[in-house]
This record gives C-alpha cells, sequence and structure tokens, in this order.
C-alpha cells in the first residue's frame, strides 16, 4: 500500500495529492505533461511522547467519548473509569 503525499505544481500553485510509493516519496511527481512537482511537507511531527503518564492522561477528551467501563494503568492494574477523577 502506498502512502497519500502531497505536491505543489509549480505554474498553477495548485496543490493536488497522489498515491506514491515510499521509496519513491522524496523524488519528483512528474505530470504526464513534464512538468516536475515539488512534494509538500506534510507537517506531522509524531506527536509527543510522555512515558510518565497514563494512557487517559494523555488524550481525555478522546477517553471521554470513548466512555469506558475501566481504565489500565501502566502497571497493569485497572479501575472503573470516573471522569472526574481519571483526567
Amino acid at each position: 500500500m502506498c502512502p497519500v503525499y502531497s505536491y505543489l505544481h509549480p505554474e498553477t500553485g495548485e496543490v493536488f495529492e497522489e498515491l506514491v510509493s515510499i521509496k519513491d516519496s522524496n523524488k519528483f511527481f512528474i505530470l504526464p505533461d513534464g512538468i516536475k512537482c515539488k512534494r509538500l511537507f506534510s507537517g506531522f511531527s509524531g506527536g509527543i511522547i510522555n512515558k510518565n503518564a497514563e494512557v487517559f492522561q494523555k488524550d481525555s477528551d478522546y477517553v471521554k467519548k470513548c466512555k469506558p467501563r475501566f481504565v489500565r494503568f501502566r502497571d497493569g492494574h485497572r479501575e472503573k473509569y470516573d471522569p472526574t477523577k481519571h483526567f
């Protein structure tokens, strides 16, 4: 499966997306008319990893939307979920 990358048309300024293999991701995308388009940076940074936080503390809004019955801690124990306590 190929990821989707965004490219910029140098003449029109149009931004478009194409499926391109990872090995070709740093190459220019060449349109059928021969124009080379540069890949745009996606802006994805991978996020910040906090190894000291529990899962429900990293994204408490997402956990609240899921409405879990229990939450599991990094040490393995689990507790009944309480949205006023586990945030």
